[in-house]
């Protein structure tokens, strides 16, 4: 059972550092193409929602793949 505990935070950190990458990635290139003005732009821009999700569910998707192999599937 602790494994699959283990297993189950560090799905969830790892999607959250995925994002936090994605995020951080957009906003270096928006930094450095200077197309985004103010900070609230992306959060209205339905585009953006779309990528973000779309990027949650493959970075979760080998967070898991990745947990599930290191801690509940032992050879």
């Amino acid at each position: 059972m602790k494994d699959y505990l283990i297993a189950w935070v560090l799905t969830g950190l790892m999607t959250l550092a995925g994002l936090f990458a994605v995020g951080f990635a957009i906003g270096i290139i928006g930094a450095i193409t200077g197309s985004i003005s103010d900070p609230n732009q992306l959060e209205q821009s339905g585009a953006f929602n779309v990528l973000v999700m779309i990027a949650m569910g493959i970075i979760n998707f080998f967070a898991f793949r990745f947990t599930v192999k290191k801690f509940v599937v032992k050879d």
